[in-house]
């Protein structure tokens, strides 16, 4: 299986930092170190954290950069992701700058890539997850 873990950028606090480490170390313990490989979009933030923590455990880990830092390399870089994976988790927090946009309806998140990537994925009739660790 490939497990996709992605999520925001953003500059995270002390707090919200430990608390996505645990909440992704939880999610990875589902999966199996010998035969699912995680795979990650090499950003910063969630996507380093999830690369960190799969390799301590064990996993095998793909990551898929982009090619240049500008949206439509992001976008292939995410569809990639989206149609690679068999489950996705997006990891993000709560509105910081600017509400995500990617649903139907806005919700109360921080707007990040990997949610986009979540709904391109959630399209693809993918297993997805959302997860928004509070402040604190």
């Amino acid at each position: 299986m490939k497990v996709a873990i992605v999520g925001t950028s953003s500059n995270l606090s002390e707090n919200q930092e430990r608390d996505m480490r645990q909440y992704i170390a939880l999610v990875l313990k589902r999966y199996d170190v010998k035969n699912d490989i995680i795979i990650s979009g090499g950003a910063n933030g969630v996507d380093s954290l999830a690369v960190e923590i799969a390799e301590n455990l064990g996993f095998k880990v793909t990551t898929y950069h982009s090619v240049k830092q500008e949206w439509k390399y992001f976008k292939q870089r995410n569809i990639r992701i989206a149609e690679e994976c068999d489950d996705l988790h997006c990891f993000t927090i709560p509105v910081k700058t600017k509400k995500c946009y990617h649903h139907d309806e806005p919700m109360e998140h921080e707007k990040t890539a990997g949610c986009w990537t979540a709904c391109k994925a959630f399209e693809l009739n993918k297993n997805t997850q959302l997860v928004v660790i509070p402040n604190r």
